[in-house]
């Protein structure tokens, strides 16, 4: 994986904890350490057919952290200023998406199960998926 600095606002790697000896290797998160919020969902993605993207959509309240627990992503990122994309490939580090940031996810491996970790439970409310839409209201925001 490439190193990459964030331009995006409100996007940034976090270094996932763990401990490797000759069984194999072990990584953890902890909320109030790790996680710079209390999870209150789970869910992962996996088995995606070739050629076919997850996310195109913005979240007004939800935090969400990325973790590649097999294969690997891109993730596209763009907070209505900027646009970035990175790849998802160790889970040694996460990415973590604030709010306001439209991301999606494409170019996933054969084997990938990419982990997600959300601040919020799901309330479709909050999801914005008109691309013009996210725009104007990430463009008002401070």
């Amino acid at each position: 994986m490439t190193d990459v600095s964030f331009k995006t606002r409100n996007c940034r790697w976090i270094d996932v904890r763990g401990a490797t000896d000759q069984r194999g290797s072990l990584n953890f998160l902890e909320a109030g350490k790790d996680l710079p919020f209390k999870p209150l969902r789970l869910f992962w993605l996996h088995h995606i057919a070739p050629g076919q993207w997850r996310g195109r959509h913005g979240h007004r309240e939800s935090e969400l952290v990325f973790v590649a627990l097999n294969g690997g992503c891109r993730v596209h990122l763009d907070d209505a200023r900027l646009k970035q994309s990175v790849t998802i490939d160790d889970p040694a580090r996460a990415l973590y998406v604030g709010t306001w940031v439209w991301h999606e996810l494409t170019d996933f491996t054969p084997d990938a199960a990419i982990l997600v970790i959300a601040s919020t439970l799901y309330e479709d409310a909050e999801y914005l998926r008109d691309y013009e839409a996210f725009k104007r209201e990430a463009m008002s925001r401070p």
